[in-house]
């Protein structure tokens, strides 16, 4: 975690107590806010990891007695006329988390949560509709039975850790820019027995698994589903992580689907868009039958109430809509040329004034 002290920052503004907060309340303000901002529980979210490094930077200060005397007094955690520093440091909320920042007090090796898995799966409209159970073949590590995932030989006698030298931690950087890390190797003990015989120290194992994911009724594309604990296994007592899929659903050649609603397009003669017709149109299911008002216009959308697709967590549906398409007949013979004129003759003028009148 890098560290800057900048005098302009308001640090019990950025924690949210007063002045004359207590030891205590600037411990419980910090737990509280880097919980929700931390960003092992944000990946990926900048704004999180910003907001993060102010109140640990806040923390830093006026945690320390010197440092908040200091600022109170002087403006400048460091004291008058001392210039801004920035340094890396893991101490500053290590107390309150496991984020593997520092080794444990009680002797036992920081645990480290397995890695999370993702997969891309493609299932078919019909799938999307009814719902699924789908069995995935996951590659995946498992905590090994003989260590019980700490990586080292059951009551084989520990030795200095030779990645840290037995310190447990692994030191780098120069002047300001340090940075401390737990050492990989034996988890922040600084001590370590031989590796396992079984999972040769790694702690884990690689493992063939199948789980059955239950898709639900109505699933979109590009829906996300978690399977918790089926990630890799974790290390040092850590849990395991979680396996995210990510749904792809197949189009379909009949529906088009927008969100929980389903678009179908079918087309009628020119007789039955004028005098009204009856229509079968199929449905997810089956198919069902539609009155056709007469005098339909072309691209004219006919709604069927809860015929689209199931909306997850519930027990609606979305709707069904019919998209009319007439079809101009191509006349050839001359005795339905002569039907047509006529026809023209008596609602053509009326019809075509009416509606270039219109705005």
């Amino acid at each position: 975690m890098l560290i800057c002290f900048m005098p302009s920052a308001d640090y019990y503004k950025t924690l949210g107590i007063p002045k004359n907060a207590s030891e205590d309340d600037i411990k419980k303000a910090y737990r509280k806010m880097a919980r929700k901002y931390h960003p092992d529980l944000n990946p990926g979210n900048k704004e999180a990891e910003s907001k993060f490094k102010e109140i640990t930077e806040a923390h830093e200060v006026l945690s320390d007695q010197v440092k908040r005397r200091n600022y109170d007094t002087f403006g400048d955690p460091n004291g008058p006329g001392a210039q801004s520093q920035c340094g890396f440091d893991f101490s500053g909320f290590g107390d309150f988390f496991n984020f593997d920042q520092r080794p444990s007090r009680k002797g036992h090796p920081t645990p480290k949560r397995g890695e999370d898995i993702q997969r891309t799966v493609h299932i078919s409209f019909r799938d999307a509709f009814q719902g699924v159970k789908l069995p995935i073949q996951v590659h995946r590590t498992e905590t090994c039975k003989i260590c019980q995932g700490i990586g080292e030989t059951p009551g084989a006698e520990k030795q200095n850790c030779p990645t840290c030298n037995g310190t447990g931690y692994l030191h780098n950087g120069l002047s300001f820019f340090k940075s401390r890390q737990v050492c990989p190797n034996c988890g922040g003990i600084g001590r370590k027995a031989p590796p396992c015989s079984e999972c040769q120290g790694r702690g884990r194992n690689p493992i063939h698994d199948t789980v059955t994911i239950a898709i639900p009724a109505g699933i979109e594309d590009n829906a996300k589903l978690r399977v918790a604990s089926k990630g890799e296994a974790g290390q040092r007592g850590g849990g395991p992580g979680d396996l995210f899929l990510f749904i792809r659903v197949d189009k379909d050649a009949v529906f088009e689907r927008k969100g929980s609603n389903l678009y179908i397009k079918r087309p009628i003669s020119f007789s039955e868009a004028a005098l009204g017709a009856k229509l079968e149109v199929p449905t997810p299911e089956s198919q069902t039958t539609i009155r056709i008002p007469p005098g339909t216009q072309s691209s004219s959308k006919l709604r069927i109430k809860n015929q689209g697709m199931p909306i997850p967590k519930s027990n609606q549906r979305g709707d069904l809509f019919v998209e009319i398409q007439v079809v101009t007949p191509n006349i050839q013979d001359e005795r339905s040329k002569e039907l047509l004129r006529e026809l023209a003759e008596i609602n053509d003028h009326d019809l075509i004034s009416n509606e270039r009148r219109k705005p």
